[in-house]
């Protein structure tokens, strides 16, 4: 079993500024995409009307050593677009079909 590096960032964002966070996050994502440890990433948005965070990034990476490296070379860092909530997290258990 695999056991990357996964980090979760969960998004508080205006709905006006979603498009414009999402052209900022893709552009990064492209970036990050090409550092050594990235595996990949993937963004949800919220299906529920009130939701605290409207979207969610859970990005994975080869080992925290390479996610902080990563960062290093991170476009978004710095932007005010919305408040991004963080955790670095490892997985511990899984369920697949039997």
């Amino acid at each position: 079993m695999e056991n990357n590096y996964v980090v979760i960032l969960p998004t508080e964002i205006e709905e006006a500024r979603e498009e414009e966070y999402l052209a900022m996050w893709q552009k990064a994502a492209d970036e990050m995409a090409k550092q050594p440890g990235f595996v990949r990433t993937n963004m949800y948005r919220t299906v529920l009307p009130n939701a605290e965070f409207r979207l969610v990034n859970v990005a994975e990476w080869k080992s925290m050593a390479d996610w902080e490296e990563g960062m290093k070379h991170c476009s978004m860092i710095g932007q005010q677009v919305g408040v991004v909530h963080f955790s670095g997290y490892e997985m511990i258990r899984t369920v697949v079909p039997t």
